[in-house]
């Protein structure tokens, strides 16, 4: 998993480059039956390798080399966090229930931990410390029974002992989807985008570091419209930085029927402190083709040349998920057949290095494509908190050839799925030491410096790195 880096040249490559072919390994693996269920990639056991988690199966990374089934896993979709801050990851069931880790031997259902909640359809929900106590929080977004009952988000704050209480209730309704945390505006708390469908506007949610939040979808740019008051259906959305500014942009996952006045898949820039983090649309000129049933985004720079790509799911027969190569400037060029990504009709969608190269593989459609990696270089961050979990809402920096290279600690991305916690970042052919500035979600700072083609572990420290 280990490699040893030499010095090299301090930059960044924009070039379209060349993708080669996945190989699909699901069975060589050992992932025969793997279901087609929303992913959570995750180390349940803090071995050091990520593990996957979809539908009540949880399959046990070995060492890199295969998988193999555990039994006694919690039931159904959720999202994964250390809830009581014992080290080890919990379980929330979408249903509205919660698993806690018995050290990772076991799962027990806490009872009573989830108040009985007005949401009852739930396609996604997001962990995160909203109100800046040191607990995880969960933001839980209501979905609909279709023409029969819309049911509202809410907030449950964590009352630091792994259980929660519902603090806040959204006061329209509207059917969300995808729930994606994210620090945009760069103030030391977590923001929210909710991802809503039917022809409704999406939601912003803006933390003022109290776990007080107030829409400025319409105000940043984000809310989207296609025209005649009609959005765009969107499944899922994620946050990344595509134009490596130093800045969370976002990815809009619009599903939308034929209409033109429906909102098309959005690629929005966050113009910075400079621009008061508004947004602007890069769409138009970023060459991904409208497809009808556009579902849930993934990013993640797939042939580490320092530019986030994207995976885009599909939900209709016939229709392709795609793979688009991020090749700078907000363009973007499909690389699905050259990848051999062939999956369709699928909101499973979720990245990992489950082998350890340093190249990022893909969960999609149930099965496991493995990425053969290349020449360009890499480092993958490991940022944990007070304990060994993934210390949600971080947000690491690389300053690169004039550009900042940004990934964050997420706890979902698209709908319902969960990437890698771990950082992963492409370094072009850049083989010597780099700088790392870690922003914790309290909005403390460290510095250190280390070495490419490695895994690093950072832990927090008050006294500055």
């Amino acid at each position: 998993m280990r490699m040893r880096a030499a010095a090299g040249l301090l930059m960044i490559t924009n070039h379209a480059l060349a993708t080669s072919a996945f190989q699909e390994v699901t069975k060589e693996f050992g992932l025969e039956g793997l279901s087609g269920g929303v992913a959570s990639c995750i180390d349940f056991n803090n071995d050091g390798w990520t593990d996957l988690f979809v539908d009540g199966q949880l399959w046990k990374n070995e060492e890199g080399k295969t998988f193999s089934r555990v039994e006694g896993a919690p039931g159904g979709s959720g999202v994964w966090a250390d809830f009581d801050r014992d080290g080890f990851l919990d379980f929330f069931s979408f249903g509205g229930t919660l698993f806690r880790s018995e050290r990772a031997k076991s799962f027990s259902l806490v009872e009573h931990a989830i108040p009985e909640l007005p949401t009852k359809v739930c396609l996604g929900a997001t962990p995160g410390d909203f109100d800046g106590d040191g607990d995880l929080d969960l933001y839980v977004g209501g979905y609909e029974v279709w023409q029969k009952a819309l049911y509202p988000d809410v907030i449950l704050s964590n009352k630091g002992d792994g259980t929660f209480e519902q603090t806040w209730q959204s006061k329209f309704t509207k059917p969300a989807r995808g729930i994606a945390a994210a620090d945009y505006d760069e103030d030391g708390d977590l923001d929210l985008y909710v991802s809503n469908y039917r022809l409704v506007a999406n939601l912003l949610w803006q933390n003022d570091g109290r776990g007080n939040f107030a829409d400025v979808a319409g105000a940043s740019g984000t809310a989207g419209d296609g025209g005649l008051g009609a959005w765009g259906h969107t499944i899922g959305s994620a946050w990344g930085d595509f134009d490596n500014d130093g800045s969370l942009d976002l990815f809009v996952g619009n599903f939308s029927h034929p209409p033109a006045y429906q909102d098309r898949p959005k690629f929005l820039r966050n113009r910075g402190p400079e621009g008061q983090f508004q947004f602007e649309d890069q769409s138009a000129g970023a060459g991904l083709p409208w497809q009808e049933s556009y579902a849930s985004p993934a990013l993640a720079d797939f042939d580490n040349d320092g530019l986030l790509d994207l995976f885009f799911t599909t939900v209709y027969p016939g229709n392709k998920s795609v793979l688009y190569r991020n090749t700078g400037g907000w363009k973007f060029v499909e690389a699905t057949t050259e990848a051999r990504i062939d999956t369709e009709k699928t909101y499973q969608a979720a990245w990992a290095d489950f082998d350890g190269d340093g190249y990022l593989d893909l969960v999609s459609g149930a099965r496991l494509f493995r990425n053969p990696g290349g020449k360009n270089h890499w480092l993958r961050v490991q940022v944990r908190g007070s304990k060994s979990v993934p210390a949600l809402g971080a947000q690491v920096r690389i300053k690169l050839n004039g550009k900042t290279l940004v990934r964050q600690v997420e706890g979902s991305t698209g709908q319902g799925n969960q990437n890698d916690p771990n950082l992963h970042f492409g370094l072009g052919p850049h083989r010597g030491s780099v700088t790392l500035e870690i922003r914790w979600a309290d909005g403390h700072r460290q510095r250190m410096t280390t070495n490419s083609n490695q895994m690093v572990t950072l832990h927090y420290s008050s006294k500055g790195g």
